[in-house]
């Protein structure tokens, strides 16, 4: 390369590719943080509840939802499953999805059904025992939300799993407000 005589000045053959590669060693990448509210909450079985997100420093501030249990809907609106217990629901950024939030979901049931879930064999037995969370009151009505179908069970709480195999669901309601009741999940399973 000849080296320039006093006073002469050199032009850049390409002062776009310089100006880009400037750009970037000057800005970087900024951080990206989610924050979802509430932290926590309490949600009676089959409520719904509402959860926000934010992201900062991204242009993208568009978030993906998703929920352990239950459902949750693009724009956060979260539904809790049928029966009582702990579920997450989390918020992620869309811009990076390595970063995100999340929320513990207490889930009660006006009704707490115990076992809330079990598995069992075909024809197989189980005892269930319910109290309405609100009262302590014990004074409940049992049926099979599938009917027939999904087995039988006693006015004691003693259910029999039917032939075939599946996911069926008890009931206990409460005889004072047969508005108040609870769920259980029974999976019936030939395998176990």
């Amino acid at each position: 390369m000849t080296p320039l005589s006093p006073g002469a000045t050199m032009r850049a053959l390409k002062p776009l590719l310089v100006a880009s590669a400037a750009l970037l060693v000057g800005c970087g990448f900024n951080d990206i943080s989610v924050s979802i509210a509430p932290r926590e909450a309490t949600v009676n079985a089959n409520a719904q509840f509402q959860f926000t997100a934010g992201v900062g420093s991204a242009g993208n501030k568009t978030v993906s939802w998703s929920a352990s249990d239950g459902t949750v809907t693009d724009k956060g609106l979260f539904t809790a499953p049928e029966v009582g217990g702990v579920c997450y629901v989390t918020a992620t950024s869309s811009a990076d999805p390595s970063k995100s939030a999340v929320a513990t979901v207490m889930v009660v049931a006006p009704v707490a059904v115990t076992p809330s879930q079990v598995t069992i064999v075909p024809g197989g037995t189980q005892t269930f025992t319910a109290v309405i969370t609100a009262t302590g009151d014990t004074n409940v009505t049992w049926s099979v939300l599938d009917g027939a179908a999904g087995g039988t069970i006693t006015a004691t709480g003693d259910y029999t799993a039917p032939a075939v195999a599946g996911t069926y669901r008890v009931v206990a309601t409460s005889v004072a407000d047969p508005t108040v009741f609870g769920i259980a999940i029974v999976k019936v399973d030939p395998a176990i």
